[in-house]
């Protein structure tokens, strides 16, 4: 019996001293990589997604001076301040000479045309609504393309001030078939915000939900659908807004692509990996949706702004910009997520894009 049990405790030993060897090593490889700066990009990635969360920057002022971390900072962050988009028009008036009717009269029926969309690797939900998926080597998303730009509009809560609601509620409330999250909200005094009360611009149908007042002094970092369906982005105040038939508006930064130019010249953004979420729009008029998953070792760990600037522009994005993510980031349509959102379920945010049908 002693026997045995000396043998036991022989056992747990060895096993208490090498769980003890292996985490010594962890401790000692992360202070060398991370907190020491041997790979300075994955210190920069570390460092970008502690700082830029609500309630987990201890995981970066634990163990790296104030002096880097700002330096860091900085040197990823990304500077839009002095760049509006021009405003697009996609009202082009077609005129037909005579020549012009009496060679189509004359023509064949032409054979249907290929769908441009499917040759980009889209998959056709319906009319003039496609998605597909996009990836790299740790993160995994979707593109959802809008054919015809006067489908996209903004919602919000039908609990404004009081409470959120889900993006796939505001979908179906709205009569709309698909969806993606919007701009920020204000949180609680402890991160628990219920998506109740906006933050900054919001304009809805025209009309200025947030703030209560219009007024010509506050600048917003404005992400806007004018009159005609044009995707504007500017820094601008509510007043400008509404004189200029924006009919639909949120605040959030910063801006990814403004007039054909990516606006991340050095560094990765600065946010660091998390579920991102986008909106964008070609210059031909349609509109596109983005959206990262994260927080999810076995699918997607999520991304950095230079993620989100290279796919925007690789699917053609004449201007584009960052809407809240996080556990904020969804994609629906018709009832159905179309990404696996972070919590494994959706949580209560302000305010939603929507796609009307056709």
């Amino acid at each position: 019996m002693k026997r045995k049990t000396k043998r036991l405790w022989q056992t747990v030993s060895i096993i208490l001293c090498t769980a003890s060897v292996v985490l010594m090593g962890a401790m000692l490889s992360f202070y060398i990589v991370i907190a020491a700066g041997a790979s300075s990009s994955l210190q920069n990635t570390w460092v970008c997604t502690a700082m830029t969360t609500m309630t987990h920057k201890y995981l970066a002022t634990m163990f790296i001076p104030e002096e880097k971390i700002n330096a860091i900072m900085d040197a990823n962050r990304v500077d839009d301040s002095a760049h509006d988009s021009i405003i697009l028009n996609f009202n082009k008036e077609e005129t037909e000479t005579e020549t012009d009717a009496e060679t189509n009269e004359a023509e064949s029926t032409p054979a249907e045309p290929e769908n441009p969309y499917i040759n980009e690797g889209y998959t056709e939900l319906e009319k003039g609504l496609y998605v597909k998926e996009v990836s790299g080597s740790t993160w995994r998303g979707y593109v959802m393309l809008v054919e015809n730009p006067m489908r996209v509009k903004l919602v919000d809560s039908s609990k404004q001030y009081s409470c959120g609601e889900k993006v796939m509620t505001m979908v179906q409330n709205s009569g709309a078939i698909a969806g993606i999250n919007g701009g920020g909200f204000q949180d609680g005094v402890n991160y628990d915000s219920n998506g109740g009360i906006p933050a900054g611009m919001l304009i809805e149908n025209s009309e200025l939900i947030y703030p209560y007042v219009s007024d010509n002094t506050t600048i917003y970092n404005m992400i806007g659908i004018n009159k005609n369906g044009a995707l504007v982005l500017r820094h601008c105040t509510t007043d400008w807004a509404l004189k200029n038939d924006i009919v639909s508006a949120v605040s959030f930064w910063p801006f990814l692509v403004v007039n054909g130019e990516g606006m991340i010249k050095d560094g990765t953004g600065g946010w660091g990996i998390a579920p991102r979420t986008v909106i964008g729009q070609r210059e031909s008029g349609e509109f596109l949706f983005l959206v990262i998953d994260g927080r999810q070792v076995d699918w997607s760990l999520g991304c950095d702004l230079d993620v989100l600037q290279e796919v925007m522009l690789a699917e053609g994005a004449y201007n584009a910009a960052m809407l809240d993510g996080g556990s904020s980031t969804a994609m629906v349509y018709k009832d159905t997520y179309i990404n696996k959102p972070s919590l494994g379920h959706e949580r209560w945010i302000n305010n939603a894009f929507v796609v009307l049908p056709e």
